[in-house]
């Protein structure tokens, strides 16, 4: 299996004769007035071309396009025009010292929820399918938590326990063929329920200080098969807990060895800079703060989040990165969808269109990873698996992501 490159809106010669030519500038210059359509402002001027080494690449780009332009998909080879020779960086270190893991990972909330229909829509096998189809496209983060699909956890049933078997047939090859190299381990991030009486959800004592998150810690484990967890983190802060006891619960997690790398969850910048001053002074760090982030919902980047967890070096992995669905192809037929996301989901099909015809999904989630962040948008079929591993496979550039910054500001501002 190969990410899906959707067909998006093919555009025909007619509709970009006159900015696409023999001129090594030509794509700038067509970019330019792209830009200045939904900028609503006058196209900027394009630089004089100057011939340089690689005068004769750009040449042989241009021809790519005009061949393109004669069989009516311009889409694919206006992506050449700009197409890197380099491969794409697939992977990133979390944190300082976290695990290396795909930019692109699987969330799993709805694995073993009835609620959301688990075992009407779908089932084990047709996750054993999503999990054999992410690890076939490159991806080798999945996000799940102690209380994703607990209603099911008696009969072996939770996201963590489903994980666990998926893991294991790839470890055991019986169904994943090539899969299982060493050099691409799976990275399993899960989480703390911090609310004292989670104990009703997933069994337990009362959850009150530091060992009931050990004990949690060593139930997670049990119930991945894994030891230790690749990435351990608080699902959010709770009153009933002070900072200091999660983070020394974390850090004694990981000092016994049930966890390599600590994180948290739904944190606000106040309360990162907290746990990492805390985490410091044992010569610790945070690897990751997992947050809301998407084109609908943008807090992270307003708020100063997004650049504190860069300043120290704590990456932030966006959950609900499709909005539930309103960010995709489908949502343009939604009636729960407002006309102005339409007309950013319109933006978007354009410009995924233009970079080689790729979808609005993958335009979306491409943007959060331009702005330095991992995405796990939810998935249960390896079809969608394979539709939002299709944006680890381009870049936008930084007037396609400053384009798509001023429409969702413009939109933001007149609300």
């Amino acid at each position: 299996m190969h990410p899906i490159r959707s067909p998006g809106t093919l555009l025909t010669s007619s509709t970009v004769q006159g900015c696409v030519g023999s001129s090594p500038g030509a794509w700038s210059a067509f970019r330019s007035l792209i830009h200045s359509l939904y900028r609503h402002v006058p196209p900027q001027p394009v630089p004089h071309h100057q011939p340089d080494t690689t005068e004769k690449q750009t040449s042989e780009h241009v021809a790519h396009v005009r061949m393109a332009m004669a069989s009516g998909r311009v889409g694919a080879a206006l992506r050449c025009c700009t197409a890197s020779t380099e491969p794409m960086n697939h992977k990133v270190q979390l944190g300082k010292d976290g695990p290396r893991m795909s930019r692109i990972g699987v969330g799993t909330i709805a694995w073993g929820d009835v609620r959301k229909g688990y075992g009407k829509t779908f089932d084990e096998s047709t996750l054993q399918k999503t999990y054999v189809a992410a690890r076939e496209c490159g991806i080798n983060f999945f996000d799940t938590a102690e209380v994703y699909g607990y209603e099911s956890l008696k009969q072996d049933g939770s996201s963590e326990q489903i994980l666990a078997r998926c893991i294991e047939t790839e470890r055991m090859g019986n169904q994943a063929g090539a899969l299982g190299n060493a050099a691409d381990p799976v990275v399993v991030g899960t989480k703390y329920f911090t609310i004292p009486w989670t104990n009703m959800l997933v069994g337990g004592g009362f959850r009150l200080g530091r060992q009931a998150i050990l004990d949690a810690v060593q139930e997670s484990s049990k119930r991945l098969n894994m030891l230790p967890i690749p990435l351990y983190m608080i699902h959010f802060p709770f009153p009933t807990y002070s900072q200091n006891v999660l983070m020394e619960g974390l850090r004694e997690a990981k000092e016994l060895g049930f966890v390599d790398a600590i994180g948290v969850s739904n944190y606000s910048q106040a309360e990162m800079e907290q746990a990492q001053e805390i985490l410091g002074k044992h010569g610790l760090s945070l690897a990751c703060n997992q947050v809301k982030y998407s084109l609908l919902d943008r807090k992270v980047e307003k708020n100063g989040l997004l650049d504190a967890s860069k300043k120290l070096g704590i990456h932030l992995v966006a959950h609900s990165p499709l909005e539930q669905g309103k960010l995709t192809t489908g949502a343009l037929g939604r009636s729960d969808v407002s006309d102005d996301t339409k007309t950013l989901l319109k933006l978007l099909q354009l410009i995924g269109s233009l970079t080689g015809g790729y979808s609005i999904e993958q335009v979306a989630l491409n943007y959060l990873l331009a702005k330095g962040v991992v995405a796990i948008p939810g998935c249960r079929t390896a079809t969608h698996v394979q539709e939002v591993a299709g944006a680890l496979d381009f870049e936008l550039d930084e007037n396609e992501v400053a384009m798509i910054d001023e429409k969702v500001d413009y939109q933001e501002k007149a609300k």
